[in-house]
C-alpha cells in the first residue's frame, strides 16, 4: 500500500509478540505509515480523540474489554474509520460478526501473510470511503424528502408524518392539549405578478425564518404548499395557539421584507378533538383559514 493511501495505523494490540509480527510485515512489504501502538481499547480511543488514523487494527480480546462489544465500542468512537478485526485461529466467527457490527475485514492471527495484510488495509479504506459516502448520499437524499428546498422548513409529508406521531400521542394520554395554526399569505399571486418570483421566493424564505425564530423549540413548522404554512403546536390548547397565531401575525404585518414592501397573513386556529382523524383535523384547521379571509384577512379566527 502506497503513502498516498495510508499514513497513520493504529494497532490496538496488548501482545508484544503479535505487535512486533504485524510490524515486520507492514516494512516487508513496504508500508511507510507511521504505526502507532497501544495495549488498551480505552488507550485507542483516547488517542484517536486526539489524533487522526487511517485505519485500525483492533484485538478483540484486551485487557479492559473481549469480544464483540470492543468493535461496538471502537465504533461508537469513530464511525468514519476502517477496523480491521484481529482474532485467534479459532476465532473466525467473531470475526465474522464483526464484520456484520461495522468492521471492515477480520483477519486470523496464525493466518496472516505479507501480502494478504497489505490487500485487506488497501480494501479496507476503500470500502469504508464507500460506506461513508453512501451513508452521506442516502442521509442527503432523507433529508431533501422532508424538508422544503425553498425554505429550510419541513414539507408537507414531513409535517403529516410528525403531526401523526402528536396525534397518536394524545390518543394514548387521553388529552386534547395539541392545536395547529395553518396561515397563508394575503394576495400572494400579486406580489410574484408585479414583483417578480425572485422577490416572492424572497417573502417565503423571510416568513419561514420570521416563524421560526419566534416559536417554542418542540413547535414543529412547515410549507403545507405554496403561500400556506402551518404550526403544530405541542401541550397547547386553542386559547394559546390562539395568542401565537395573533404574535405571528403582527410580525409579519411590521415586517419590512425589503424596499417598502409590507406582507400580511391569514391564520385559521383549532384544538384537536378526540375523535379527529388526521384529515378532519387539518381540513378544520383550513377552515378556520378560509373564514380569517372571509372576514378581511389580516386576522386570526379559531375553530
Amino acid at each position: 500500500m502506497s503513502d498516498k493511501f495510508l499514513h497513520t495505523v493504529l494497532l490496538i494490540e496488548d501482545d508484544p509478540g503479535d505487535v512486533l509480527l504485524l510490524q515486520e510485515m507492514l516494512e516487508q512489504e513496504g508500508c511507510k505509515a507511521h504505526l502507532v501502538t497501544v495495549a488498551r481499547l480505552s488507550e485507542g480511543i483516547s488517542y484517536l480523540q486526539q489524533n487522526h488514523c487511517d485505519i485500525i487494527f483492533l484485538d478483540m480480546n484486551l485487557p479492559d474489554s473481549s469480544g464483540l462489544p470492543t468493535v461496538t465500542r471502537l465504533l461508537e468512537a469513530v464511525p468514519t474509520t476502517p477496523i480491521i478485526v484481529l482474532t485467534g485461529l479459532s476465532d473466525g466467527s467473531f470475526g465474522i460478526e464483526a464484520v456484520k457490527l461495522g468492521a471492515q475485514d477480520y483477519l486470523l492471527k496464525g493466518d496472516i501473510g505479507g501480502r494478504m495484510l497489505k490487500r485487506a488495509m488497501f480494501y479496507a479504506v476503500e470500502r469504508k470511503k464507500l460506506e461513508v459516502a453512501l451513508k452521506e448520499t442516502r442521509d442527503f437524499f432523507e433529508r431533501e424528502a422532508r424538508i422544503d428546498y425553498l425554505t429550510g422548513i419541513y414539507n408537507r409529508l414531513m409535517f403529516n408524518e410528525l403531526l401523526e406521531a402528536e396525534r397518536q400521542r394524545a390518543r394514548r394520554y387521553a388529552t386534547t392539549d395539541l392545536s395547529i395554526i395553518m396561515f397563508d399569505l394575503d394576495h400572494f399571486k400579486k406580489i410574484n405578478d408585479t414583483c417578480g418570483h425572485i422577490i416572492g421566493d424572497h417573502v417565503l424564505k423571510e416568513v419561514a425564518h420570521l416563524v421560526s425564530d419566534n416559536i417554542r423549540a418542540h413547535d414543529i413548522f412547515a410549507r403545507w404548499g405554496g403561500e400556506e404554512f402551518m404550526v403544530l403546536t405541542p401541550k397547547s390548547v386553542q386559547s394559546q395557539a390562539a395568542v401565537l397565531a395573533q404574535k405571528l401575525r403582527s410580525l409579519c404585518a411590521a415586517h419590512d421584507f425589503g424596499n417598502g414592501l409590507h406582507v400580511t397573513a391569514s391564520f385559521g386556529v383549532t384544538q384537536y378533538k378526540s375523535e379527529d382523524t388526521l384529515e378532519s383535523f387539518t381540513a378544520r384547521t383550513d377552515e378556520a383559514l378560509y373564514l380569517a379571509k372571509e372576514n378581511g384577512r389580516n386576522r386570526v379566527e379559531s375553530l
